[in-house]
């Protein structure tokens, strides 16, 4: 369950390939200060969404339940 306050910014997901899916998880950690999940991303309705390191094309979405991913498929 998250505990939303009014007028906290919720942390934009971090899309990423596979190489740097790692440097994903830790930018994560040392910014919210909580460990997120990690999801494969549902090209069905992306076709072409690129890492957010590198134009690669993304395989994991990372964030949690308090970020906007959890209403992203």
């Amino acid at each position: 369950m998250c505990n939303k306050k009014e007028g906290i910014v919720l942390k934009k997901p971090i899309y990423s390939c596979e190489e740097h899916i790692e440097e994903a998880l830790d930018d994560w950690v040392y910014e919210v200060e909580t460990f997120p999940e990690f999801k494969l991303v549902n090209n069905s309705q992306n076709l072409w969404i690129t890492c957010g390191y590198c134009k690669n094309k993304a395989i994991y979405i990372v964030g949690n339940e308090c970020s906007d991913t959890k209403y992203r498929n």
